[in-house]
This record gives C-alpha cells, sequence and structure tokens, in this order.
C-alpha cells in the first residue's frame, strides 16, 4: 500500500500538478514533493521549509492508497474525479482568505515569540489601502500577502533574490502600481513607480545600490501600506529629514490646508505624481569638482555662471514648482513673499560662491610650503555651516537665514585673513632672502680674490 499525503492528490487534482512517472511510487510514504515538485522545490528553499504543508493546507498525515487506487487520480482526464483529503483538509485558499490563513500563525504571539516576528501585521494590513478595499468592498484584486511574498517560496526580507529585499520592493510594487488596466480600475496614476525610478531615492537604491535609501514601505509603509495625505508628508519625510521637516514646521506654510507639504517644492511639479523627488541640495564635494573644472576652462566667469555650473538645481525645481505656487501667489512680479523667497535662494548662491573660492584658495595655498591646518579646521565650520542653511532654508524665514549666511562669511573671512597673512609672511621672508644672498655672492666674491691673490703671491707656477 502506498501512504499519500491527501492534499498534494487534491491539489494535482486540481492543478495537473503529477510529474513523476507512476512506476516510482513504490509503497511506502509519499511525501507533497513527490508529486508537486515544483512547489516542493520552493518550499524546501523557503522560510518555511520546516513546516510541514499541512500548517496551511490541512488534510490528514498519510493515506492508505494502493497504486492502482493512485494511478485512477493521476492519469484520469479532467474533469478528475474528487479525492478524500479529510475532514481537516482546506486546500488552497481562496485570494480573499489569504490574510486569514497567514494570520493563523503570524498572529499567535506564542509561535511568533522564537522567531522575533511581529505578530500585529494582520491587524495592521486592514488598516491599509488593500485591507480596506477588501474588506469594505470585497474586492479581492488587492494585493494580499502572497502577491507581495509568494506562495511557496517565501524568502527572508534579507535575501537578495527575496521580493521585499530592499532591491526589489519597487519592483514587487510595480506587479500591480504599473498595471494600467488593474490601476485604471481605482483611478490611480501608474506614473508612481517609474518616477521613484528616476527620483533622488530610486537612484541611491537601484543605481548606487544604496540598502538604506527609502523603497515605497519606507514611505507607504508596507503591510499597513497607506498613501499619506497631505497634512503627514512632512511626518514621513521628517523621519529621514528631521533637521527640515522642524525648521518647516515653523514656516509660513505649515498647517496650512491648501499646502501640500515637501512634495509641493520637491514633487516634480504640476504634472507629475509627488513621486519624481528630486535632491535640490548638491554635496560640497561635488559642487567643488565642478567649480575646479569652470575655472581651468573659464577661470573669469560671473557669478550667474558660477552658480549655473556648480549648483544649478534650486532655482530650476523651484520653477517647476512655480505652478503650483500660483494657486495661491498669483502674481510672481508684485507678490513680496516670492521675491524673499528668490533673494532667500540668492543669498543661499552667493554663500555657496564664496565657500567654493575660498575652498580652492585654500587648497592652492596648502600646496606649497606653508602650513594651513587652523585654516583647514576652520574650514570644516563654514562647510557645516552651508550644510546647515539647507534644512534652515525651509523656515522661509529671511532673518533666520541671513544670521547664519553672517556667521558663515565671518568663517570665511577670518580663513582668508590667516591666508593673506601667511602668504604675506612668506613674501617677507622672500624679500628677507635678498640682503642674505647678496653678502652670499659678496662673501663668495671677496674670497675668490683673496684666494686670486694667495695663488699670486705663493703658488710658483711651473
Amino acid at each position: 500500500m502506498i501512504a499519500v499525503a491527501p492534499r498534494f492528490l487534491a491539489l494535482a487534482v486540481a492543478l495537473g500538478g503529477f510529474s513523476i512517472p507512476l512506476a516510482s511510487a513504490a509503497d511506502g510514504p509519499v511525501d507533497c514533493a513527490k508529486c508537486h515538485t515544483v512547489q516542493g522545490g520552493q518550499w524546501a528553499a523557503s522560510v518555511h521549509a520546516a513546516f510541514a504543508c499541512q500548517e496551511c493546507h490541512g488534510g490528514e498525515k498519510s493515506y492508505s492508497l494502493g497504486t492502482e487506487v493512485l494511478n485512477k487520480y493521476v492519469q484520469a482526464q479532467p474533469p478528475r474525479p474528487s479525492f478524500d483529503h479529510g475532514e481537516t483538509f482546506r486546500g488552497k485558499a481562496p485570494r480573499a482568505k489569504v490574510p486569514e490563513r497567514c494570520a493563523n500563525c503570524h498572529s499567535d504571539v506564542e509561535r511568533m515569540n522564537p522567531y522575533g516576528l511581529r505578530t500585529d501585521q494582520f491587524a495592521a494590513y486592514w488598516t491599509s489601502g488593500h485591507g480596506k478595499t477588501l474588506r469594505d468592498k470585497g474586492d479581492d484584486r488587492v494585493a494580499v500577502c502572497s502577491d507581495c511574498h509568494g506562495v511557496h517560496d517565501i524568502l527572508k526580507s534579507s535575501d537578495t533574490t527575496s521580493r521585499t529585499h530592499p532591491f526589489n520592493v519597487p519592483g514587487t510594487c510595480a506587479k500591480c502600481h504599473s498595471d494600467f488596466s488593474l490601476m485604471s480600475g481605482y483611478e490611480l496614476p501608474v506614473e508612481i513607480v517609474s518616477e521613484y525610478r528616476e527620483s533622488v531615492h530610486g537612484r541611491l537604491l537601484l543605481e548606487q545600490h544604496d540598502p538604506g535609501a527609502p523603497t515605497c514601505a519606507t514611505c507607504h509603509g508596507n503591510h499597513s501600506a497607506m498613501p499619506p495625505g497631505f497634512r503627514s508628508v512632512g511626518a514621513v519625510c521628517g523621519k529621514c529629514h528631521e533637521h527640515a521637516s522642524k525648521n518647516f514646521e515653523t514656516s509660513v506654510h505649515s498647517g496650512r490646508e491648501e499646502f501640500k507639504g515637501c512634495v509641493q517644492c520637491h514633487g516634480g511639479g504640476v504634472e507629475r505624481h509627488n513621486h519624481a523627488i528630486e535632491r535640490i541640495t548638491k554635496p560640497t564635494g561635488v559642487m567643488l569638482q565642478r567649480y575646479a573644472h569652470l575655472m581651468t576652462t573659464q577661470p573669469h566667469a560671473s557669478k550667474e555662471e558660477v552658480t549655473a555650473a556648480t549648483h544649478p538645481d534650486p532655482k530650476q525645481i523651484l520653477s517647476k514648482a512655480l505652478a503650483t505656487c500660483m494657486d495661491c501667489h498669483e502674481d510672481v512680479k508684485e507678490d513680496k513673499s516670492l521675491q524673499k523667497l528668490f533673494g532667500l535662494l540668492d543669498d543661499i548662491a552667493e554663500v555657496e560662491r564664496e565657500y567654493l573660492k575660498t575652498a580652492r584658495r585654500l587648497d592652492e595655498v596648502g600646496r606649497g610650503v606653508l602650513l594651513v591646518d587652523r585654516a583647514r579646521f576652520a574650514m570644516e565650520d563654514a562647510k557645516t555651516h552651508l550644510i546647515e542653511l539647507a534644512p534652515l532654508q525651509h523656515t522661509l524665514d529671511n532673518t533666520l537665514v541671513a544670521g547664519k549666511v553672517g556667521e558663515f562669511r565671518q568663517i570665511c573671512d577670518r580663513v582668508n585673513q590667516e591666508l593673506d597673512e601667511l602668504e604675506s609672511g612668506l613674501r617677507w621672508r622672500y624679500r628677507a632672502l635678498v640682503p642674505i644672498w647678496a653678502f652670499a655672492v659678496l662673501f663668495a666674491a671677496a674670497l675668490f680674490v683673496k684666494y686670486k691673490r694667495l695663488r699670486a703671491a705663493y703658488v710658483r707656477i711651473g
């Protein structure tokens, strides 16, 4: 007699999953993978490999089933006869029941505690856009656990081939959110994943392979995935951009119903869907490289040309957001608020140019014989002040920004003054060498004359 795990026959009947020759089905225990080879292979490599198939599908552990009876189910043409797997067999869960099926274990504190896994994810799922649509509307087209994690091939998120690995999350979300036929039914845009891939976050994650870069789940949540409302966008962005968020809370726009938060300026403009996040502030190292290149090709560049070559992004990005600004600020030329904003950006651009000019001078002076360590330390302070200006500008307070600009300029002035003193001292040392060298030359000449006289007086030639 052949002992056959019951649910595999049922799944085989339903899915046509038998793939083994019957001659190999000798009497004895037959596990699920003997028939369902694909699913069995996936299961063996998954995080659930230590658990039996019955954990999810139910059914008896074994059946007394002879070869002839087994052949009846394996060789039968559709529609195949049904097989009694026992009262406990649950089979494949309908999509709408998948969350509950997974929650049988994943909401059990006692079972999950040894693995250090959270047990609130089932409850969190019902707070998500997916869960609410499933529960309230009975729409099972929404994402359920198996869509994101897999069915039999569930892997740890640390595995680079896992659907939930950070590098793969955008692709996992894109399976639904880039599907026009599916998204059109919910009146949702299909461009958001492509926008994300082009954003500063997407490039960090997918091109530079930075595992710390934000993924879809970072901003929207994973099991409790929801699009943040405009009032909560700042809180979401503030999880990473803490200083910018705190400064924005003090701005005139904070708390205004009509203002869309961070994405108003950083979201890519009116024709985008708030996922084309662009980086406005460039690292100082990048600006220094661009400035050095500019000075070799165009040493007498104007201020505007320096800004355009080293850091044009702030005004370019603001220009994209200007259309949304016009919802409230109707006249760009007459509105003093916008004039102040552009003035603020001009002040920061002037500071950046001053930093680049001073840093380049420091680098050139430091290549010579002068010791400029103290000036280098001071320039690190200037760099810190320049970096602090990026989040501080979110206050939209020209007075605060002007204060920080003043502190920055004091540091640059001290550095330039010290470099002036060092170069002046070097020039004086060079000048002091003139009489020394003159004396040395005269002394050498005198010695030569003396030598000639002595030679003439005491040395007999021939």
